[in-house]
């Protein structure tokens, strides 16, 4: 079920009454593990039943890893765990998605093989909870998880913690399975607060911006050539903040719920429209799934030893985090943008270095404002391939552009849809470079009525532009 759903108000408000009742008894882990599936299985029963298969392979495959007795027995174990969560994921997630290609490809060489697609049915969140379940095969294999999780119960719920399952952050089992493994502790007021804030402003990002924004998108996406040059730069730019709002509006309600009930997860953003280059964009984007990248595919390949192995691992790691944002080319070409934009700035990086020339004191400061809005014009640039069904879409949309009709085009201004972009665009742009300038440690010094205040506050503003038409969030369908 979708956090901003009534159904979800009314299972947040069961759990928390079960949380109060159960939560210092040995019923508590069974519980929360059953809620989680009742959440889950909210979208297909049928989801619950890959979750639960995965969940178990992990675990055995997690204690055989822990107690062989020699290496290539962990190995066999490992590559079980690896081969199994990963055919999965391919035969969910990509298998129509390379038969087809195969299929187009064969039939340019005059080859038919006729159709060998299936119809198959993508289950919500298959990517994170399987990233999840890999993660924890690969650190008892490494050491970096020391022991293995002996209750299947516990693991089970560490899988399924509902707050993150769907569209993550992805967890490391050595930083929530300790804290599923404890019965929930006292958690002080403070907190609880600070976890309902992050609620509030998730809500916010999702409700007030990215679901205003996706009015003004979905219309330019579906019919792109109704609309000018001007339009579409207006919708790119309008992507960009629908996406930041969906995707780390998801995150923070997920932290913020898991907070108020004493779990801790990492942070998944880091305002990244502040970012000076790609690089500082991805150690603020989705930061769960980038680190998870860098430890498990970008490091074991040889991460950044000589200069030709940086350039080859950051091509594959991009495109491999293209490919799994999704079973299409835009995507494969939205990754391999990424990873050529970061290679292209380690060459600007190292002749940067040989000159002679250092900026200081109003001029660095100029520069870096420079390069926040070029990195950010440049990134949501390279959201079109990302929101684009198709590469037909892609080609359409950027040949609108070029051809530089910029003109005023009165029947698609969209007037109303547009000013509540911009009235919660600027607050939450404003938050963020307050919060980049360092406010956020002094407004989390503040008093809790005041703090209450400017809560209250955000929600009226919530509710008076707010959009309530229910749109899904957009990582859902990875």
């Amino acid at each position: 079920m979708s956090f901003t759903s009534l159904n979800f108000l009314l299972f947040i408000t069961v759990f928390s009454a079960g949380f109060m009742a159960l939560a210092r008894t040995r019923a508590f882990t069974p519980f929360l593990l059953v809620a989680s599936y009742i959440f889950y299985g909210y979208w297909d029963y049928r989801f619950c039943a890959l979750l639960a298969l995965s969940t178990f392979i992990d675990f055995y495959c997690g204690l055989k890893i822990a107690d062989a007795p020699d290496r290539q027995t962990r190995k066999l174990y490992l590559f079980i765990s690896l081969g199994t969560n990963l055919g999965m994921l391919f035969f969910f997630k990509y298998y129509n998605f390379f038969a087809d290609s195969a299929e187009i490809a064969l039939a340019s060489l005059g080859v038919d093989v006729g159709r060998r697609t299936l119809d198959i049915l993508l289950p919500v969140g298959i990517s994170f909870y399987t990233f999840q379940n890999l993660s924890y095969g690969i650190d008892l294999y490494t050491g970096e998880v020391k022991q293995p999780e002996r209750s299947l119960m516990r693991y089970a719920t560490f899988v399924a913690f509902f707050p993150q399952l769907v569209a993550g952050p992805i967890v490391r089992a050595r930083d929530l399975l300790p804290q599923i493994q404890q019965r929930p502790r006292d958690i002080p007021f403070e907190e609880r607060f600070a976890g309902l804030e992050k609620v509030i402003w998730g809500y916010f990002l999702k409700i007030g911006l990215a679901d205003n924004a996706a009015i003004v998108v979905d219309a330019r996406f579906h019919q792109p050539e109704f609309f000018n040059a001007l339009q579409h730069v207006i919708g790119l730019f309008c992507f960009s903040l629908q996406i930041y709002g969906d995707f780390a509006g998801y995150s923070l309600i997920a932290i913020g719920l898991a907070q108020i009930f004493g779990y801790t997860m990492c942070q998944n953003f880091a305002r990244p429209y502040f970012a000076t280059g790609m690089r500082d964009f991805w150690r603020r984007w989705h930061i769960s799934l980038s680190t998870w990248f860098r430890d498990y595919v970008y490091v074991p390949m040889g991460g950044s030893r000589t200069r030709w192995l940086r350039i080859r691992n950051v091509v594959i790691t991009m495109l491999i985090s293209g490919l799994w944002h999704g079973a299409n080319w835009t995507f494969v070409l939205w990754g391999a943008l990424h990873g050529g934009l970061m290679l292209v700035e380690d060459g600007v990086r190292r002749l940067a270095a040989l000159s002679p020339v250092r900026l200081s004191g109003p001029v660095l400061a100029a520069g870096r404002l420079v390069m926040v809005g070029l990195v950010f014009a440049v990134v949501t640039l390279t959201w079109l391939p990302f929101r684009a069904d198709s590469l037909h879409t892609v080609w359409t949309i950027l040949g609108i552009i070029a051809h530089g009709d910029f003109g005023l085009q009165q029947g698609n201004l969209q007037a109303s849809s547009l000013l509540r972009v911009a009235v919660a665009g600027l607050i939450v742009l404003t938050v963020d470079a307050l919060i980049e300038r360092g406010a956020g440690r002094r407004y989390a010094g503040t008093n809790v009525v005041a703090r209450s205040m400017a809560c209250s506050a955000l929600i009226l503003v919530m509710l008076l532009f707010g959009s309530f038409a229910n749109h899904a969030f957009i990582y859902f369908q990875f």
